[in-house]
């Protein structure tokens, strides 16, 4: 009798696929009104400077979400959350909101396409967020998810 070598083929390529999109990532990201790139702001490019804060990431690729929690000083209300794509003083467009709107939830989890996850895993140093708050419109916080 010959081995079935197609069931094992399959199984290899079932564990393959599974491996390649179960990759989660956990960040811890601070953030700060410094490092905001506001260019609309009458008095420099940055945003609440006496604001801060830390946001914990738990990046899931395979579940096509992205978790949140914030843990915020100083700031107005919050408005909106993005995770946007740029390097450190850049700007760039959000890839991902987290909230938007007014007394948005600061912990909780947001859909996100999955090959976007990936990269933000594999490139951190090319992704940040970005808080909006009620005095700082244009931004106040940021932070790259790595430095």
């Amino acid at each position: 009798m010959r081995p079935d070598y197609r069931v094992a083929f399959a199984l290899a390529g079932a564990t393959l696929l599974a491996a390649s999109t179960s990759n989660e990532e956990t960040l811890t990201v601070p953030l700060s009104g410094q490092a905001e790139l506001n260019f609309a702001h009458p008095f420099g490019s940055t945003g609440d400077l006496d604001g801060s804060g830390l946001v914990k990431l738990a990046i899931a690729p395979a579940q096509r979400k992205v978790c949140y929690d914030f843990s915020l000083s100083d700031v107005g209300t919050p408005m909106m959350v993005h995770i946007r794509q740029a390097k450190a003083l850049q700007n760039g467009p959000p890839i991902v909101s987290l909230f938007t709107g007014p007394g948005g939830e600061l912990d909780g989890c947001a859909p996100a396409n999955t090959r976007q996850l990936e990269d933000m895993i594999a490139h951190p140093d090319d992704y940040y967020v970005s808080i909006a708050t009620t005095e700082y419109p244009d931004g106040a916080l940021r932070g790259q998810l790595a430095s």
